[in-house]
């Protein structure tokens, strides 16, 4: 498949984690298994990317939920240089913000939660990644470990002070790993996060929401290329199509977006993104500037029209054929042939409109010799 963001930074303005997050590029492009997998080495593939995590010395492979929300938040710590992230030595230490994390997310936070945890981080923590990018023209790959040395204290019963503490919880990340998480993550909104239980949600949200910062026209994608980057723990197409399109489903109900499952194709049309990139947030900027301008010239335009609404409306002095302070009257009201019948003594002083005006016109009815009498 084709992908515009390979190469890109997605840059978005500065703002608190509790409001937006990052998962790895890698998270969005491939899936770590679902569910407790039965081999204890699995390949995804997208595009021309191919990786393949493998156990390393403990039961299984990571699995489920929690290596998912792991890897949002360490990316999301490394991304916007939390101090619970120490780029030195790529300590992550997993106290408080961790705990901060998970409930924003409405994971339940205590010592049943803890106990499923802990056994999906030690797979994570040992877990190898084998990246590899394949073209014709380049070759490239890496592999790493996630974890040097890690230290999960949460159920001592003989540190029950210091239990989730970071003095006893702590991870050192591999070079290779902090390197995945800061090569151009994806913006999260963690509201969304919070809404999504399955795994497969996630990742499914994780990657439609990269493919919308650059999708500019509908794009199709193969049920077979969907299946060798997600996965679902089932070797028949059938099955995963269903699982995708629940999974789907649970995603456009808290993300409004059009993804349509068709026979062959699943098919993406542009959308917004979860989070607006600095260059649409300059644009959203530019557009609001553009209504108020627009919003504060067509009040200055009403203003200037009750102005001179207001002008027309109050009364002044006018002159006639040069002679100063002939009049009494507004603009709005203004008839030349009613003043020169009023000064001519033209028009009875009962019915003159000029003298009805303003009493200080009265003294001039009449005034003016009649030229023709």
């Amino acid at each position: 498949m084709n992908d515009p963001t390979r190469d890109r930074e997605l840059d978005i303005p500065d703002e608190p984690w509790m409001s937006h997050g990052f998962i790895s590029k890698i998270a969005s492009q491939v899936s770590l298994p679902y569910r407790r997998p039965k081999t204890k080495e699995i390949t995804r593939r997208n595009g021309t990317l191919t990786v393949t995590f493998s156990a390393g010395g403990v039961d299984c492979l990571p699995y489920g939920k929690y290596p998912r929300l792991f890897e949002a938040w360490a990316c999301t710590m490394v991304k916007t240089n939390n101090p619970c992230f120490d780029p030195n030595t790529n300590t992550l230490e997993l106290g408080r913000s961790f705990r901060d994390f998970l409930e924003l997310l409405e994971v339940k936070v205590g010592g049943t939660s803890f106990r499923n945890i802990k056994p999906q981080f030690e797979r994570l923590f040992r877990c190898t990644y084998s990246i590899v990018n394949l073209t014709e023209s380049k070759s490239s790959g890496v592999n790493f470990v996630v974890a040097e040395e890690f230290n999960i204290d949460w159920l001592n019963p003989q540190l029950p002070p210091q239990r989730g503490k970071t003095a006893y919880n702590w991870v050192r990340l591999s070079r290779g790993y902090v390197e995945m998480l800061r090569d151009r993550p994806v913006p999260i909104d963690l509201s969304i996060m919070a809404k999504l239980g399955k795994p497969m949600a996630i990742d499914i949200y994780a990657w439609i929401t990269r493919r919308f910062y650059s999708l500019s026209e509908v794009t199709h994608i193969k049920w077979e290329q969907l299946y060798q980057q997600f996965g679902s723990g089932t070797k028949e197409l059938r099955k995963f199509k269903q699982t995708f399109k629940e999974a789907l489903e649970e995603v456009i109900a808290v993300y409004p977006c059009r993804v349509v499952c068709g026979r062959t194709y699943v098919s993406v049309w542009p959308n917004i993104t979860s989070i607006p990139t600095s260059e649409e947030t300059q644009q959203i900027n530019r557009e609001r500037a553009k209504t108020l301008q627009v919003a504060h010239s067509s009040e200055q335009r009403q203003r200037a029209r009750a102005k001179a609404t207001e002008s027309a409306r109050a009364g002044k002095w006018f002159s006639l054929f040069g002679q100063p302070d002939q009049i009494w009257w507004c603009s709005e009201a203004w008839d030349i042939n009613a003043a020169q019948d009023h000064l001519y003594g033209i028009a009875e002083r009962g019915d003159c409109p000029v003298c009805a005006y303003d009493k200080r016109n009265r003294e001039r009815h009449g005034s003016w010799p009649f030229p023709f009498r």
